[in-house]
């Protein structure tokens, strides 16, 4: 059912709404309603989302594994296992697992789960996602490239499925939750590309349609995980200021990586405000293969991190729900290094450090960044340039949208020396999972140091506990004392809610929409 809007014919609502929102979350509405009619926006039975970008794949799950891409998967599609929020491994669509050699584990599957098309959920599903994963076909999928040590799987009997590795994997259940379950007759007969456009999961809701501005879903009434409303809208935004302008408006439920002050501007509104840490690093990254980079030299980049207030940062724009970070990996991570020091902030010591490395004067340089997609960013981004102007770097500040940001990291084409991107270890929660990208191990690296490798690709196969954290704690003081990146602060993820908006939680990316319900 999808009622008209009871008071839209009443000028003075329309006027009061639309002028409480602004003219950039205007123009967010106005392309809704553009692409969708009358119906989805405005549809009060709707539990609508507000997110800082829409997957630029589709329903395709295999392309991007993070932060915002992951809300919209996570409606549709399940994981084997999930990370709960204080880092453990939780069963999901597999109940139990062993590991019963080197290179096999196996997994046992839930029963009486059905993808959204009827069909029952059994080991040739996850076969067959497996077997496209290794497959040539899959070479531009990003959870292919992270889950690249399973060499293959075979069904035991309906419900039990054995993985085999080509290198031994003590953590593989960590890697789990983003290796989502399609249905394989759908996905065989259309393909990736046609898939993405109609896909079927297990999740609590099924895609109705694909807008530039909005993804509109129906609750699967028969789902494993069912849900408590019967329509989801997840709706395409990228500044902030416009996500909690919509929720003050009565336009969207939710409004994700919003920050502080847009908490606040919701909470006066009647609304309330959730936060969470992450197991994420935020950091601004330094391209070392950039022709003429000064960020080559050690310490230039020891400079950049000695010139920021980290503490101030986080607590003037951040409310202190930040953590300076230190390491790329935050506490509630499996290898978290609790050895090492603070950042010190020492501007004199930092402009030293650029004189010995030959910038007596300071450099300028480029840095690439999605200013309105998370917590204050565009605020945090102006203060950093700030402290990097007093020991005379002079920081250009280049906007770009999640989906450049995207693009860039799977094929390159930087247009700068740096750009901001977090040391992401959700879902797995495991501090190497954010060295897949922030190493050598990414096919196109811009941090690529060939010294700290072996111990990285030890550390990823050690089964013994004790010699895996050891192993991890190296890693992690690798990277802090190399100064890899210019390291900010362990990511703190806000976002505001609509009064009569209950059961909301987000454990690692994954919001838990079955247990969502609007009053």
């Amino acid at each position: 059912m999808r009622p008209e809007l009871d008071q839209s014919s009443d000028p003075s609502v329309m006027t009061s709404v639309l002028h409480r929102m602004g003219g950039a979350a205007l123009l967010v509405l106005l392309g809704i309603l553009s692409a969708c009619g009358d119906r989805a926006e405005l549809n009060d039975e709707a539990l609508r989302v507000a997110v800082q970008g829409l997957p630029p794949m589709m329903g395709n799950p295999y392309r991007s594994t993070g932060i915002p891409n992951i809300y919209t998967m996570g409606a549709i599609f399940d994981g084997l296992t999930r990370i709960d929020a204080n880092g453990k491994v939780q069963p999901w669509l597999a109940t139990r697992w062993e590991n019963t050699g080197p290179l096999n584990w196996v997994f046992h599957l839930r029963k009486g789960v059905s993808f959204s098309n009827g069909v029952p959920f059994t080991a040739d599903a996850v076969v067959a996602v497996v077997d496209y994963l290794v497959s040539e076909f899959a070479v531009r999928e990003m959870v292919a490239r992270e889950l690249n040590f399973i060499d293959h799987a075979v069904a035991l009997d309906d419900y039990t499925v054995e993985f085999v590795t080509n290198r031994p994997m003590p953590l593989l259940p960590r890697s789990l939750p983003i290796m989502y379950m399609v249905e394989p007759g759908q996905w065989k007969r259309l393909g990736p590309v046609e898939f993405s456009r109609q896909p079927i999961g297990t999740g609590p809701f099924k895609v109705v349609s694909f807008n530039p501005n909005v993804i509109e879903l129906a609750a699967f009434e028969g789902s494993w995980r069912k849900p408590k409303v019967q329509q989801l809208t997840m709706i395409g935004i990228l500044d902030t200021a416009s996500r909690a302008q919509a929720v003050q408006s009565g336009s969207a439920d939710i409004a994700m990586s919003i920050g502080p002050t847009e908490v606040r501007a919701i909470e006066r509104a009647g609304g309330y405000a959730v936060n969470r840490g992450a197991a994420s690093v935020w950091s601004i990254n330094f391209i070392l293969d950039y022709p003429n980079t000064p960020f080559k030299d050690r310490r230039v980049r020891q400079a950049v991190n000695y010139a920021v207030n980290r503490e101030a940062l986080t607590q003037t724009l951040l409310d202190g729900v930040a953590v300076p970070a230190n390491q790329p990996g935050p506490p509630v991570c499996f290898g978290y290094n609790p050895h090492l020091p603070p950042i010190p902030f020492d501007p004199p010591a930092a402009r030293k450090l650029l004189a010995e490395a030959g910038y007596p004067d300071g450099f300028k340089f480029m840095v690439q960044g999605t200013l309105g997609s998370n917590a204050s960013a565009s605020e945090v981004f102006q203060v950093i340039a700030q402290d990097l102007a007093k020991i005379g770097v002079e920081m250009e500040i280049r906007p770009v949208t999640v989906a450049e940001l995207i693009r860039n990291v799977v094929e390159g084409g930087w247009e700068g020396e740096a750009f901001s991107l977090n040391y992401n270890h959700e879902p797995s929660v495991d501090v190497l999972r954010g060295l897949n990208n922030h190493s050598c191990r990414w096919h196109r690296p811009w941090y690529c140091d060939e010294r700290i490798m072996p111990t990285i690709e030890e550390a990823w196969v050690e089964f013994d506990p004790e010699r895996a954290l050891q192993l991890r704690h190296e890693v992690m003081a690798f990277y802090r004392e190399e100064y890899a990146s210019l390291f900010l602060y362990d990511f703190a993820y806000f976002a505001g809610l609509r009064a009569g908006v209950t059961g909301f939680e987000d454990v690692h990316g994954f919001i838990n929409f079955e247990n969502i319900r609007k009053q």
